[in-house]
């Protein structure tokens, strides 16, 4: 059976041992080192974490002083592709930003381009607490010397006429004059506040009543594995499709009379069936050894293997399918350097929400126990994600199909064109 077959040839290859050998080590380095048992809150702790709300009068004003700061020392931060960059504005973008921060502040232009100064200099505060009062002046308490502290007001005030719609509105723009994946295009990062053990109570009960521990756990086990499993089976799906080159096989398979919808397709799968199943081992173990930490507690026995088949399967075929195609196109490993590449980039944007919450990202991340209202409001996003990149997988094997027919009948070659190409320069470089 042609199935078995490739199967086999897949389980038996060095990359797929060291890519095993990789998952392992992810899991026992990363998954079980970080998860400790889920125990209920003590109270009288000194800190419960924090949580992220969506309060408008801390939003407001703690987003308004940042963007300030920066306007100030001309500097903003921003990662536009996961990448951090350090962007200074020109004149002209620096007059539309403080066209904004004055709408919001109620200051004129001229006082906060004379605060920030043409040397980039900006108003510094000490350490100290922020307090907004009923104005919607901002202050700041600074300690002061000798007893007590003095309170020094900033020249930042919240126009009162500003509402949280045009607020956002003008976030919205300054997100846009730096060039995007600035701290201001997720303005819930700037309401940040301490848990209190009652917010700890409620978090816990979510895990314990809503995930049943082990949906909880099984997210952040899909987070450390999904790293891993969006890029290495186009390592796997590379070697083999080069091992057939350099033996030669190709000619054999050409010449035969299966199709290559079922050549390709079976191919396909076997691999990753194969690369799938030291996942759903893994699931299984983790499991087993979750039951047994919580003897006696209402558990779902089947967390690990749906997140397992819902998140990371889905990542491995869609990683494979770009070994597949690129490499019956190219007959090189240059797929290994595309998915690299969109893996990096997915990697480092996915960090913008580490916690939870999820959008076109390759790599799904939730590396915190927890957070399990985030997740469930994000689930249909989730969904599709997931079913979109599905589909994404399916349409490059069946592209690869069309890909290895003109091949058979000799009607395409890259490689072979590249080479031609190459000689022909060469030649008349030599002339």
């Amino acid at each position: 059976m042609m199935f078995l077959k490739e199967f086999k040839k897949t389980i038996m290859s060095l990359t797929y041992l060291i890519f095993v050998g990789i998952l392992l080590l992810m899991y026992v380095t990363q998954y079980e080192t970080s998860v400790a048992k889920i125990e209920a809150p003590q109270k009288g702790l000194q800190s419960y974490g924090v949580k992220y709300e969506e309060n408008k009068e801390i939003i407001i004003p703690n987003a308004v002083e940042s963007l300030y700061g920066e306007f100030s020392a001309n500097s903003y931060i921003a990662y536009p592709i996961g990448f951090y960059k350090n962007v200074k504005l020109g004149d002209k973008k620096q007059g539309e930003m403080v066209a904004i921060l004055s709408e919001m502040t109620g200051i004129s232009k001229d006082d906060l381009m004379a605060d920030a100064g043409t040397d980039g200099a900006g108003i510094t505060f000490g350490e100290g607490d922020m307090v907004t009062n009923e104005s919607g002046e901002i202050t700041f308490t600074v300690p002061g010397e000798g007893e007590g502290k003095e309170v020094l007001p900033s020249r930042i005030s919240i126009d009162q006429k500003l509402t949280y719609e045009r607020f956002r509105e003008l976030m919205k723009d300054a997100d846009k004059l730096i060039g995007g994946g600035s701290k201001y295009s997720n303005l819930t990062d700037f309401g940040s506040v301490p848990m209190t053990y009652e917010d700890a109570l409620v978090e816990y009960k979510a895990i314990v009543e809503k995930d049943k521990i082990t949906g909880a756990l099984a997210r952040v086990f899909s987070d450390y594995l999904g790293i891993v499993l969006s890029i290495f089976p186009v390592f796997v799906a590379v070697a083999l499709g080069l091992k057939d080159r350099r033996a030669k096989i190709q000619e054999l398979l050409y010449t035969r009379r299966i199709s290559s919808f079922r050549f390709m397709f079976t191919r396909y799968f076997a691999m990753v069936a194969a690369l799938f199943l030291p996942v759903l081992l893994m699931a299984l173990y983790v499991t087993v050894q979750t039951a047994n930490q919580y003897r006696g507690v209402d558990i779902d026995l089947f967390a690990f293997i749906k997140y397992s088949c819902g998140s990371l399967l889905p990542s491995i075929m869609v990683s494979a399918a770009v070994g597949v195609c690129l490499t019956v196109l190219t007959d090189t490993p240059i797929a290994i350097a595309a998915q690299g590449i969109w893996w990096f980039i997915g990697i480092n944007m996915g960090l913008q929400h580490i916690d939870g919450g999820y959008g076109s990202d390759l790599v799904i991340r939730h590396n915190k126990v927890g957070n399990t209202d985030v997740y469930l409001d994000n689930f249909n996003t989730l969904v599709i994600n997931r079913i979109s990149y599905t589909l994404l997988a399916i349409a490059l094997v069946a592209l690869s199909v069309w890909i290895y027919e003109l091949k058979r009948r000799g009607k395409l070659d890259v490689l072979g064109s590249i080479k031609k190409i190459f000689i022909h320069r060469k030649v008349e470089s030599k002339a």
